[in-house]
């Protein structure tokens, strides 16, 4: 995951070590960097946090402001990893059938199970296969998004081109088959990390960067507080355009690009602060997919299957750092080793019996080193 040291030039001679891997992760790669596995691991669980706080924010300004802040930045900063780890991606055999187990055929499986857990929550089976349930709209769109990548090698100025995709989509109707609004709205965040090295990330970490991050996102949170009950929920979850939240199409690209320099802003103070080093924790953040899927079954149950959002205690400021101290906790119980034995055939399926297995990509074998007592065609001289 982290990049290789490139060949070093001596005076005389080129001493040639491999090429540099890039980033490959269809659902999570085999090498590890620990400032993206430290990232993740923060990201699943402020997305947990996120869904538990979804109930209360029209209760409390407060909870609103921060949920509003959350959504900006935690779901784009997620989406700018999977582009950062998709930039090896060319459709290879091992990289389709790794796409196949770890995006699309989850996608399906839980749709099924989503779909069986509505009739408990809404007294009807609804597997939603084209239209998203719930939080399985970024798998969806990864799929996507991973599937077009190396067309977005071919286009000369990506990110400009996936801002106007994202803009222009803010300005219309948007259908709901695959969440087209977030695959298309996102666009701009997977595009970024197709495009980034892991020095960018690395540079985020200057002193500037780690005091000026914090002072510019609690500015952006005090904006939330004082605003955000006059901004429709819609525009932070990126779902729907200008027609279907009644606004003129210039209005929607005014918000939609405050929104998008909010989550600039908020993305690079939490990189400037994740920390690159391994520690007790990291490996966690190799195993998001487990607490991704399965806490949307606890956070619906509860609100829609047993009404405990509707417990008076809930809409207190101690009801509220209950919830989140409970999603905490659920977070890391569903990264626990008994929970991932129990789920894994659901959460990564093998599929042997459906897919054919496919080769082993060849590791990469380094070039002989030129002999100093024998030039070579880049150091001889005409």
């Amino acid at each position: 995951m982290s990049t290789e040291v490139l060949a070093h030039t001596g005076a005389t001679t080129r001493s040639a070590a491999p090429a540099p891997s890039k980033p490959e992760s269809p659902s999570g790669g085999t090498a590890k960097d620990p400032l993206f596995s430290n990232a993740k691991l923060a990201l699943i669980v402020l997305v947990v946090v996120g869904h538990s706080w979804g109930p209360l924010f029209t209760d409390s300004d407060t909870v609103r402001a921060f949920y509003m802040t959350l959504y900006d930045f935690h779901m784009p900063a997620f989406i700018l990893v999977c582009g950062y780890f998709s930039q090896s991606f060319s459709g290879r055999p091992h990289q389709m059938r790794r796409l196949v187990t770890g995006v699309a055929a989850p996608y399906f499986i839980f749709a099924l199970l989503y779909g069986a857990m509505r009739y408990f929550t809404e007294d009807e089976f609804n597997p939603s296969l084209l239209t998203p349930y719930y939080l399985l709209w970024f798998l969806a769109a990864l799929f996507v998004w991973r599937i077009t990548a190396p067309i977005w090698k071919l286009v000369r100025y990506p990110l400009v081109v996936a801002l106007v995709i994202s803009i222009g989509a803010s300005t219309m109707e948007l259908p709901k088959e695959l969440d087209l609004g977030r695959i298309l709205q996102f666009l701009p965040f997977f595009v970024a990390g197709l495009l980034m090295k892991r020095e960018h990330f690395e540079k985020l970490r200057n002193p500037v960067v780690r005091i000026a991050g914090p002072i510019l996102s609690v500015g952006i949170l005090a904006a939330a507080f004082f605003y955000g009950n006059d901004i429709h929920i819609d525009w932070i979850y990126y779902t729907a355009g200008a027609t279907q939240l009644d606004v003129q199409w210039h209005t929607a690209i005014g918000l939609k690009l405050v929104m998008l320099a909010a989550a600039t802003v908020l993305i690079a103070t939490f990189f400037a602060w994740v920390p690159d080093k391994q520690l007790s924790f990291t490996r966690m953040g190799e195993l998001t997919m487990y607490p991704f899927l399965l806490h949307g079954f606890f956070i619906k149950i509860a609100e829609d299957g047993y009404d405990l959002y509707d417990i008076p205690f809930v809409d207190t400021g101690a009801g509220a750092v209950v919830i989140t101290l409970t999603a905490l906790v659920l977070a890391f119980v569903l990264l626990s080793k008994p929970i991932r034995w129990m789920t894994s055939p659901l959460v990564e399926p093998k599929l042997n019996w459906i897919l054919k297995p496919t080769p082993r990509p060849p590791s990469p074998r380094p070039r002989p080193q030129a002999r100093e007592d024998k030039p070579t065609a880049e150091t001889s001289t005409t």
